[in-house]
């Protein structure tokens, strides 16, 4: 998976993979290790904000929010949206993205400030805190200009914001509405490029399951099952494959095989959660008549697992040697098991999407 700060590349995936191991599996070991870099890069992403250069958009904002704008320095923005969405050019690989840029210095200040509280910073956990709030109350006035709105059919500007919880209630509740809405007009097919594709899925499933199903079982280009059903056997940078725009024609990639994350932890449920522990939590939904994932751990292969049936839908689990597991059907019920392999119904009448 691609983890980008929206205007400098790949630097912060030094921030966000001990973060997500930390926060997967409570193992906070990575962070003292990796901590002195990640601070380093922190303050190289507050050295950005309030500065502006000669390519830099011209954002009209209130006095007490422009020191939190980032609009300075070399930004790819969403990369690789489908060509009839967003037709990239020079300018796009050149030029500042304040929206992209602002969300993601948001988002990793804000893991940052965690990090800080967990390692017991509070010097730093204060003051990441304080650029991560500020620049998303820049994140929302943005989304009150004409050229940042978010009444659009550009998936990928309303998935940032609802995935990184920038918005305010007002906001939420708009861009839920208006991006299932830019599902509809688009045809359910995607229409978002390297940043959004990882997001998309689980911004929907949060509120409309039914709609992130909708999307995910497209066939029809822009869409994951285009690939396969053009012959692909692996995964494209670009929607468009051979025919990308650009030049950007990668056929062998992993940004948008993203999608198989969700497969895992949605469709299936497998999320570890804990030392020696997971949660098995699946979402059945769409058309699909059943689904199955194994994931290989340090402590042995933990599978998940259901059919539907006639009667409603069937769950298996196999939970290895030396782990526990909480399982959270569906109809609401949960229970913690050990070691072996389990079976449990979910009766006709529960929405299994819900």
């Amino acid at each position: 998976m691609r983890f980008m700060d929206g205007s400098v590349g790949w630097a912060d995936a030094g921030i966000l993979i001990p973060y997500r191991y930390w926060k997967h599996y409570g193992d906070a070991s990575l962070l003292p290790e990796f901590y002195d870099g990640m601070r380093r890069y922190a303050e190289f992403m507050i050295a950005r904000c309030g500065k502006t250069g000669p390519f830099a958009p011209r954002v009209r904002l209130s006095r007490e929010n422009r020191r939190y704008l980032v609009n300075a320095g070399q930004c790819y923005g969403e990369w690789a949206e489908p060509q009839d969405v967003h037709p990239m050019d020079w300018k796009d690989t050149a030029t500042p993205h304040p929206e992209v840029a602002t969300a993601y210095t948001s988002y990793v200040l804000g893991r940052m400030a965690e990090i800080a509280a967990e390692l017991g910073r509070p010097d730093d956990e204060k003051r990441y805190r304080e650029y991560s709030e500020g620049c998303r109350r820049v994140y929302q006035e943005l989304s009150r200009l004409p050229e940042y709105t978010l009444d659009t059919d550009r998936q990928a500007r309303l998935v940032r914001p609802l995935a990184f919880g920038l918005l305010d209630e007002k906001q939420t509740e708009f861009a839920r509405k208006r991006l299932v809405r830019a599902c509809e007009n688009y045809g359910w097919r995607l229409g978002t490029g390297f940043l959004s594709t990882p997001l998309i899925l689980d911004v929907l499933a949060s509120y409309d399951l039914d709609a992130a199903y909708r999307l995910l079982e497209n066939e029809e280009m822009p869409g994951w099952l285009f690939m396969p059903k053009m012959g692909a056997t692996t995964v494209w940078e670009s929607w468009e494959g051979t025919q990308a725009q650009g030049g950007i024609a990668s056929l062998n990639h992993y940004s948008k095989g993203a999608v198989c994350a969700w497969l895992f932890r949605v469709m299936c449920g497998i999320q570890p959660d804990g030392e020696r522990h997971f949660t098995v939590a699946p979402r059945p939904g769409g058309h699909f008549s059943h689904a199955r994932a194994a994931y290989e751990s340090s402590c042995g292969r933990i599978e998940s697992g259901w059919v539907r049936t006639k009667d409603g839908c069937r769950f298996s689990v196999s939970v290895p040697a030396n782990v526990c597991a909480t399982v959270a059907l569906p109809d609401g019920s949960r229970q913690e098991v050990g070691a072996g392999e389990y079976e449990f119904e979910c009766a006709a009448g529960v929405r299994l999407g819900a």
